[in-house]
């Protein structure tokens, strides 16, 4: 076998290898193909191969590699209970600290800023778990993925989509030397020429790629923080159940969206899923009416329509920005079969560090044309705005997680159970009893929600299987990566 070289590594070398309890962590090999001749030419591309001499045991999985469909929705659910809970808290707590401190762009600013802190948790959770894992090798696996955005912009730019890797980055780096001791910090399970190019491009240019994802998450946090200034004002203006309802309308324009700028095939559940779970928005806020309204006068009622309708243009203005930004972030900002949980928390800090770094301009700007007056928060108002943000990081990172496992799509519908938990809040906490409305518009939710999980993991299960067909062919032939919904 002319290139083939196999070579055993302990458990310590292969911290990018995850096995389960199960598998005997000493019996793994690890195979590298390298080309017969021109060894060290611009086109000799290095290929990870796994079965190829002793098959890698079914358990075991690289990290880089897409999960299996079922584990994707489990941990994309698990990762939208987090977001339900943060959701909750977080409407709690804005409508609570702005009946006194009326200042929705500052507190908008804390709670964006405080996601810096993601990155710095998930490296002290990766140092401390069982099998730690080096600095090098999580700064290595986030320039791959990060790389790899850059590549496949790139090629969806030139449509070259089976081109090979090493002449369509050809241009972006110059031709590097990999060695064995590259390859086993490597953490990469793909098998195409996409992911050697990704690798050169990485380790080559480090900084002119972190310079890349800097410039794309300061436009995501632009669209991100005009998007959600209007949900900060808009709860000012009208009740939260509203405000959530209507905000949750976000997963109607995910899918337009998707179907416009993902390409997504148009699916009849899917597109009933999205109007059984529109329909239950509308009738939680189209019927909501408080129990107060009787008691006030004429006047003060259409001051208070007003308001409301205010309220609820701001949230609908804001559901619309938010589901471009979850398909924008989907589409430039999730690398294709790279999946990686450090990656997509390292994206969130980098929309923190450009909300703290840049959108605190707004914050004078408001105050000198008289749109918000800026004044220092209280001792109180200050723990309450911290509050917000802390479960503002829980939000937005288990949101990011459930994006990049699942869809746009299921994302937005899944946050839909936030109305619903509105909704028991306030019948637990201010006492209410539930309207119709309220009880109905929730059953419209969930039974959405099911159709759409159903439907998600039915495409999950199509896209694996589309995946392991295009694994098992020879490694010489070009596969293009499969397309994530």
């Amino acid at each position: 076998m002319s290139g083939i070289r196999t070579r055993h590594l302990p458990a310590a070398d292969r911290p990018w290898l995850e096995l389960d309890e199960g598998s005997p962590a000493n019996v793994t090999e690890l195979v590298e193909r390298r080309p017969a001749t021109r060894p060290h030419s611009r086109d000799a591309s290095l290929t990870v191969l796994t079965g190829t001499l002793g098959r890698v045991p079914s358990s075991a999985s690289l990290a880089g590699a897409r999960p299996s469909a079922r584990r994707s929705m489990v941990l994309g659910g698990a990762a939208l209970v987090v977001c339900i809970f943060s959701f909750v808290a977080q409407t709690i707590i804005t409508r609570s600290v702005q009946e006194s401190y009326v200042q929705p762009y500052f507190i908008l600013w804390v709670s964006h800023s405080f996601w810096v802190i993601i990155l710095p948790l998930h490296t002290v959770y990766e140092k401390l778990k069982r099998r730690p894992r080096s600095l090098a090798a999580l700064k290595l696996e986030t320039l791959v993925a990060s790389a790899k955005l850059i590549v496949q912009r790139r090629r969806s730019h030139t449509g070259s989509r089976l081109e090979s890797s090493s002449s369509f980055t050809s241009d972006l780096y110059e031709p590097v030397n990999t060695t064995e001791q590259d390859d086993a910090d490597m953490r990469c399970g793909a098998t195409t020429g996409d992911e050697d190019g990704s690798r050169a491009l990485a380790t080559s240019r480090p900084g002119w790629v972190v310079w890349r994802m800097i410039g794309l998450t300061a436009m995501l946090a632009g669209l991100l923080n005009s998007s959600a200034y209007l949900w900060y004002v808009a709860v000012g203006f009208t009740s939260m159940s509203k405000v959530t309802a209507i905000y949750n309308m976000s997963c109607f324009f995910a899918y337009l969206f998707s179907i416009l700028l993902l390409k997504e095939r148009v699916q009849v559940v899917k597109c009933v899923a999205v109007g059984i779970s529109i329909v239950g928005v509308a009738l939680i806020a189209l019927f909501d009416t408080g129990a107060d309204v009787q008691a006030l006068t004429e006047a003060q009622r259409h001051a208070r329509r007003n308001a409301e309708l205010l309220g609820d243009l701001l949230s609908l203005a804001c559901a619309c920005g938010i589901g471009l930004y979850q398909v924008l972030y989907k589409k430039y900002a999730v690398p294709k079969d790279y999946h990686s949980l450090y990656h997509v928390n390292f994206m969130t800090a980098l929309l923190g560090a450009s909300t703290l770094l840049v959108f605190w301009m707004p914050i004078p700007a408001l105050h000198v044309i008289g749109i918000e007056r800026f004044r220092w928060p209280d001792g109180r108002q200050f723990a309450f705005i911290a509050s917000n943000a802390m479960f503002g990081v829980a939000y937005n990172a288990g949101f990011m997680i459930a994006l990049a496992l699942t869809s746009p799509l299921f994302a937005a519908v899944g946050v839909m159970l936030t109305i619903p938990a509105m909704a028991a809040v306030d019948m637990v906490i201010q006492g209410h009893a539930l309207a119709w409305s309220i009880l109905a518009g929730a059953g419209a939710i969930l039974a959405g929600f099911a159709t759409l999980t159903y439907a998600e993991y039915c495409d999950s299960v199509r896209k694996t299987d589309q995946t392991a067909d295009s694994s098992s062919s020879p490694p010489s032939a070009a596969v293009a990566p499969t397309t994530l919904t």
